[in-house]
């Protein structure tokens, strides 16, 4: 019986201490960047875009060798119309490959089931011998709960892009 409530306590307390790092950045708030532009936390700005409800986008930054995406939500506009935004959710990566890539937005050549999808998030790894890219992971941006959600990799295809 011990051993079993054991279990069941670690089970439910594991996922608090499962990745501080992101947990950092979740509800962190600033000014949009510019590409190269470092945050007040220390992150690099390398990129992003819009979602299908143009309120959030998804935008990729760099800190101690690692990538992250972090799912965003406009939370108000200055009056020169630059806005405002806070992370609702953080997908972490150790130092991407060469040959490996982040698709998502306007910028993604992946389709769902032969559908442009803009709340999707596809992690490819480019076979040049192949001439494919390899769908190694995907995402969807789940703007109403503010969530990057686990997605079947069936029905996703991606065109080629340079590595």
């Amino acid at each position: 019986m011990r051993f079993t409530v054991l279990i069941i306590l670690t089970l439910l307390v594991l996922p608090i201490f499962a990745n501080p790092q992101k947990m950092r950045y979740i509800g962190f708030k600033h000014r949009g960047a510019l590409y190269d532009e470092v945050l007040s936390n220390g992150a690099k700005s390398v990129g992003g875009g819009l979602l299908t409800d143009d309120k959030f986008g998804v935008s990729r930054y760099t800190k101690d060798r690692k990538t992250m995406l972090w799912l965003e939500k406009i939370t108000e506009r200055d009056e020169f119309g630059v806005p405002n935004w806070e992370v609702k959710d953080v997908l972490m990566f150790d130092k991407l490959k060469k040959n490996q890539k982040l698709l998502f937005s306007y910028a993604s050549t992946c389709k769902q089931n032969g559908k442009t999808n803009l709340d999707l998030v596809v992690k490819t790894t480019h076979l040049p011998h192949a001439k494919t890219q390899k769908v190694e992971d995907a995402w969807r941006a789940n703007t109403k709960k503010g969530k990057f959600e686990k997605v079947s990799l069936k029905g996703i295809k991606c065109e080629v892009v340079s590595p």
